[in-house]
């Protein structure tokens, strides 16, 4: 690409003293600095705008809503707490000084945009409060404002921060730099294959064009620097592991570091001990180095020739990465605010490329974003914020550059071409080059898992390679265990001019049969066999060994143990006979003839007393023992007991009494929380409906909230967006902490049964087993595990 003219960006010293003094690389605005930090502005038959100053509130804004949107799990799926959030979105921009009219008008247009003004780096507290602008993710809280105020027309949100460059509408691209960053211990958990394959035939770079896209593959930084000057790439493609997921990927990574190797943490730690935004790369051979979001930009950007684009699979990327990358000359750049799901990730930049680089289809950088979140908003994506910097406004007047002559324009060409010509040039090419098939299938699948609905297989992920439609494709999936087979089949699959991918992994359900559930005691080892064809001809075949863990094992690990609430069991035998063994106590304790157990319909103080008529009754008519769990025969599996098998050997382990409490407590219509520590477990309830909706819609903010990059936040080895709405984690132990001492939760050492220990002895040393921090490890709410999409329901282990 021959350089154009004005696209030559003025020299920089770039710094690589990252966070506190990661705003002194930021390169100064063309025009000089604003007083303002923000200003939103759309266009109907006129240009509009608000402007917002530098305050402090928006880095309360910044806190407040990153903390909600990482808890989008617990409320994503519930179209009421979308409203009401849609309703606090009204009232933070309000409290900012955008007007509810202006707020009204922004819901009748298509297109908004949110420009970063520039700061002076020397002035601290501007820097900081830039930086939590930076982070604040408008697309979500202006999205939904807007919805609230009766939008319902697509809406695209733009970000501006100016460089200087031209007003240009560029083309597709013609050079393409795919860097991938897996190096070291990395390299046995990613492989990028499936995603290269899909970006280069989303840019047109098959066959021919091959040389069209290069790949670039675990380097240093200086080798990052000389490969981006090497050729005038127009578009560039990062994935890799950023900063902060190294830190749950690789335990004690930071503290080694830190302990070992101090030189390699100069320059991604600032002066408050944060951890900034950026990704892992190379130094040397093998060693591992966490390289800044200023000096992964200094080395993409070539500023004598900007890419058009760069696009970061990377979680964190969007507040900095991203603007960085355009404050340096880029004419966009695309990243995440916070975590995705790396499938969905790679398929939403497959999207976006196929979009823009279609030939003939005159598509943007701006609308082919807008039509790629638009393909993935079936795929739960509510409350995700997928950032993209432009570094021109786009109401700006643009000058469309000219197409590149070496780019066969196929789309015309497959216009033309008879469903005959086009079946008959499919049949010529190897089948690999038309379907690309990505399937994958844990080693271990938990029977719970099945049985709440979720998947069998981690990916099953079909993708067009070439333009024009694939019809005839068929989908196998068989579960075999013994001599039974447990099939899925899915036929006449049609992938369309524009279906460019088709993610099938959600759709496979296995009928599990009621004879396997309850004949699955013991560990059996199973297989999974896959198969798709296109055509007739075979895409993919395979035969994958699983083991199936029978239907009494919990697995106690990060992927496993949020399907504990499978193993509350209400409706066990038992649970009635508690209960009506519990009546007398409650009436005791009440001193009224007539008390019953109707949960919430009394007040807080009345609800207290069903659960200690609860109490009462297990420890004076059960006099129940502690015993060790059943063997499981893996280290991080345990065998649960029923509540029927509880009160019939008289005995149970900490979790066992936990789960009897919280199956009495579901019984009664208490909602019941089961907290895991490091090798302990206790339960605990909500005294009111009210507290529990409360939690469901975030109306607490810690007050010390769980900053991204912090040194306990990065060495707790944790993402900070859990996918299950009804688990909190050590990252949400502030907040339940604050519901504990407002007495809105409860907490309850189960093992005081076996003691014959008082209730509010248990409701004491409850609440003191959160007192540690490091040992603490996850909060189950059973109501909303009931009522998550799909729900997770109480396994048929019940003994009749």
């Amino acid at each position: 690409m021959a350089k154009q003219p004005g696209r030559k960006t003025a020299t920089r010293k770039a710094k690589s003293k990252a966070a506190a003094t990661v705003a002194a690389s930021v390169p100064k605005p063309p025009a000089g600095q604003s007083d303002h930090a923000i200003t939103i502005r759309a266009q109907d038959k006129e240009l509009f705008e608000a402007s917002l100053s530098r305050t402090a509130k928006l880095e309360q804004l910044a806190q407040k809503w990153t903390y909600i949107l990482r808890a989008r799990s617990r409320w994503a799926h519930d179209l009421e707490q979308r409203k009401y959030f849609g309703s606090q979105a009204v009232e933070d921009l309000k409290d900012l000084g955008v007007k509810r009219d202006f707020i009204e008008r922004l819901s009748t247009v298509i297109h908004i945009e949110v420009e970063l003004h520039h700061w002076d780096p020397q002035d601290v507290e501007a820097a900081r409060i830039g930086e939590a602008a930076s982070e604040i993710p408008w697309e979500y809280l202006i999205s939904a404002a807007t919805r609230a105020e009766g939008r319902f027309q697509p809406l695209l949100i733009t970000r501006l921060f100016r460089n200087g460059g031209p007003a240009v509408a560029p083309p597709p691209p013609d050079l393409v730099l795919f860097v991938e960053g897996a190096p070291g211990r990395l390299k046995d958990l990613y492989e990028f294959d499936d995603e290269e394959d899909r970006i280069r035939a989303a840019v047109n770079a098959t066959g021919t064009r091959e040389d069209h896209m290069e790949i670039l593959n675990t380097p240093q930084l200086s080798e990052l620097f000389g490969h981006a000057r090497r050729r005038n790439w127009e578009a560039i493609h990062v994935t890799g592991v950023d900063t902060h997921q190294a830190g749950w990927l690789l335990p004690d990574f930071y503290k080694d570091l830190r302990e070992h190797h101090p030189e390699r943490l100069k320059g991604v730690v600032d002066s408050s001990d944060r951890l900034c935004d950026g990704i892992l790369l190379r130094e040397g051979r093998e060693i591992l180095k966490p390289v800044c979001f200023g000096d992964l930009a200094k080395a993409l950007v070539n500023p004598d020739a900007p890419p058009y684009v760069i696009t970061l699979n990377l979680y964190y990327s969007g507040a900095r990465t991203a603007r960085e990358l355009v404050g340096r000359g880029a004419h966009a750049a695309l990243g995440f605010l916070d975590e995705i799901r790396d499938e969905l990730a790679e398929r939403f930049f497959q999207a976006f490329y196929w979009l823009w680089c279609r030939p003939g289809d005159g598509a943007t950088i701006s609308t082919s974003f807008l039509g790629a979140w638009e393909a993935m908003k079936d795929e739960g994506l509510h409350g995700t914020s997928i950032a993209i910097w432009m570094g021109n406004s786009v109401f700006e007047k643009v000058r469309w550059l000219p197409r590149k002559d070496t780019r066969p324009n196929r789309t015309a060409a497959n216009k033309t071409e008879s469903r005959e010509d086009k079946l008959e040039r499919f049949a010529a090419m190897p089948i690999n080059e038309l379907l690309q098939v990505d399937f994958g299938v844990d080693e271990a699948v938990n029977y719970s898992l099945l049985h709440n609905n979720r998947e069998l297989i981690s990916k099953l992920t079909l993708t067009k390679l070439v333009e024009g439609a694939l019809e005839d494709i068929t989908v196998q999936v068989e579960l075999c265990v013994g001599a039974q087979n447990y099939p899925y089949r899915y036929t006449h699959l049609v992938l369309n001019d524009h279906d460019f991918q088709l993610a099938l992994a959600p759709q496979v359900k296995i009928p599990l049969t009621a004879n396997l559930q309850r004949s699955l005691r013991e560990r059996v080892q199973s297989t999974v066999y896959a198969k798709v064809t296109c055509g007739g001809r075979t895409a993919w075949e395979e035969t994958r060994r699983v083991t199936l863990i029978p239907v009494d094992e919990w697995v106690d690990d990060t992927n496993n143990n949020p399907w504990l609430p499978s193993f509350v069991l209400p409706r066990d035998p038992a649970i009635l006979e508690i209960i009506n063994s519990s009546r007398r106590y409650l009436i005791g304790i009440t001193d009224d003839p007539a008390a019953g157990f109707d949960g919430y319909q009394s007040e807080a103080n009345a609800v207290d007393k069903q659960v200690q008529a609860i109490w009462t009754a297990l420890v004076n008519e059960y006099r129940l023992q502690y015993i060790n769990p059943p063997p499981a025969y893996s280290q991080q599996s345990q065998r649960l007991r029923t509540p029927s098998e509880i009160l019939a050997s008289k005995s149970g382990t900490c979790i066992d009494l936990a789960l009897l409490i919280a199956s009495c407590l579901e019984y009664i219509g208490v909602y019941p929380v089961l907290v895991l520590l490091t090798g302990h477990a206790f339960v605990g309830y909500w005294r009111s409906e009210e507290s529990h909706d409360s939690l469901v819609s975030i109306e607490i903010i810690p007050p010390k909230v769980p900053i991204v990059g912090d040194k306990s936040s990065r060495e707790g080895g944790l993402p900070y967006v859990d996918p299950y709405g009804w688990r909190l984690t050590r990252l949400n132990l502030d907040e339940i902490k604050e519901y504990v001492a407002s007495g809105d939760l409860v907490m309850l050492e189960a093992t005081f049964l076996t003691g014959a220990n008082g209730f509010h002895d248990a409701m004491k040393e409850g609440r003191a087993n959160l007192r540690s921090r490091k040992e603490f490890d996850s909060l189950l709410d059973i109501q909303l595990a009931r009522t998550a999409d799909p729900a997770v329901t109480p396994l048929p282990i019940i003994n009749e």
